[in-house]
């Protein structure tokens, strides 16, 4: 076993406590959320989705083993083969795609009936992508203005599938995807002139929002955008999740009210995912809550460490896409929940309930744990040159 874990296990140690801590608050908090619902679901099968998350972390951490020990070349090689695949998929889920919380996200997959969504590996798999494209095109002290038009193509493709039945998801695809793109020098005013288009069109589509049918979700950003930036004006029972979210909240106090011991849990919809922050900060206090921001802090500190020491363009830019998006969607649902952004659908990466969410944020850990795994190598190998030199 330690012979193992000599040879597949690497990568930065701060990342690899992060998820184990991230790992546990998972655990913890899907068991609490989810007690009454089992309860109810799974014929007093109280323990059954804790079960059901700690199957999908330990298939997680496998997949991040695997992921960190794979080349990078291979890992850009397949980035477009998968990119088309999952557009494909979002694709069959726009026209058959399975209802679940008002929103046709899934798919089922055929003979094992397991749903999933494909905008999880849309997103890493347009990130791997940018990261591709931007480093093939860098050169020394010019702008890369050749990446833009090939980057923002697909990622117009992919934020289209996504944005008709996810908002969050594909603004979120589009505001990495930029980041990416002025870090890796595209000229500015292309980033800016696609920045005021895609906040316009965003604008335009939730003011006649009540006059757009062909879009059901619509009516429903609309009214999170009216409640958030008018909460006296909108309909009381629109800002039911918010309230909740802020009573569990305010009821954690500094240290919490202890585990297991939520109440709101009764009245939150979808405590174990899209408000699972609010059941950590019930429960564990104002500590509890701040531990789970400090890892995602955390996060974002490793990987510019990661992609200061990179020697190669494409694995930095791609641990800084991944490490990006992991922590955004991160704050956006930590956000939601405290009362800082409108109600999306964004769970908190590897702790809400959700094998697909688990699995594919396993991916990127992976990648990013694989990019640390390539410096410590190559730094371990300048060592011994220097070494040897000396002698």
């Amino acid at each position: 076993m330690t012979a193992f874990f000599k040879k597949y296990v690497k990568g930065d140690a701060g990342i690899w406590w992060i998820i184990i801590i991230l790992s546990i608050a998972s655990l913890l908090s899907v068991y609490s959320a989810t007690g009454y619902l089992a309860y109810k679901m799974q014929g007093g099968n109280t323990s059954y989705y804790l079960f059901k998350q700690l199957i999908s972390l330990g298939f997680g951490i496998g997949i991040i083993i695997f992921m960190l020990n794979v080349k990078s070349n291979w890992v850009a090689g397949l980035s477009l083969i998968v990119l088309y695949l999952s557009m494909g998929l979002l694709l069959v889920t726009l026209i058959s795609g399975v209802n679940l919380n008002s929103a046709s996200r899934w798919l089922t997959i055929p003979g094992i009936g397991l749903t999933f969504q494909p905008s999880e590996m849309a997103k890493l798999a347009l990130i791997v992508y940018v990261a591709n494209i931007l480093a093939r095109h860098q050169k020394d002290d010019q702008p890369t203005k050749e990446a833009f038009w090939p980057i923002l193509i697909h990622v117009g493709l992919v934020a289209g599938l996504i944005f008709t039945e996810n908002l969050s998801t594909a603004l979120l695809i589009v505001a990495v995807s930029v980041a990416m793109m002025f870090v890796g020098r595209v000229p500015f005013r292309y980033l800016l002139t696609t920045g005021v288009v895609v906040v316009g069109f965003t604008a335009l589509v939730l003011v006649f929002a009540k006059h757009v049918d062909f879009l059901p979700r619509a009516k429903t950003w609309s009214s999170r955008f009216e409640q958030f930036f008018n909460p006296q004006e909108a309909n009381p029972a629109s800002n039911y999740q918010a309230d909740q979210s802020k009573i569990a909240i305010a009821s954690g106090g500094f240290l919490g009210i202890g585990p297991g011991n939520s109440v709101q849990r009764n009245f939150l919809p979808h405590p174990y995912s899209d408000f699972i922050y609010a059941i950590i900060a019930e429960e564990y206090g104002f500590v509890g809550a701040l531990v789970i921001l400090i890892c995602y802090l955390l996060l974002l500190a490793r990987v510019g460490y990661i992609v200061g020491s990179s020697k190669r363009t494409f694995p930095a830019f791609m641990a800084f896409g991944l490490g990006l998006m992991l922590a955004s969607q991160a704050f956006l649902n930590m956000g939601v929940a405290v009362g800082i952004f409108p109600v999306t659908g964004q769970p908190l990466p590897l702790v809400s309930l959700g094998t697909t969410s688990v699995l594919f944020t396993c991916v990127a850990f992976g990648l990013i744990l694989g990019v640390s795994r390539i410096n410590m190598e190559q730094k371990e190998l300048e060592n011994e040159v220097i070494g040897q030199v000396e002698e």
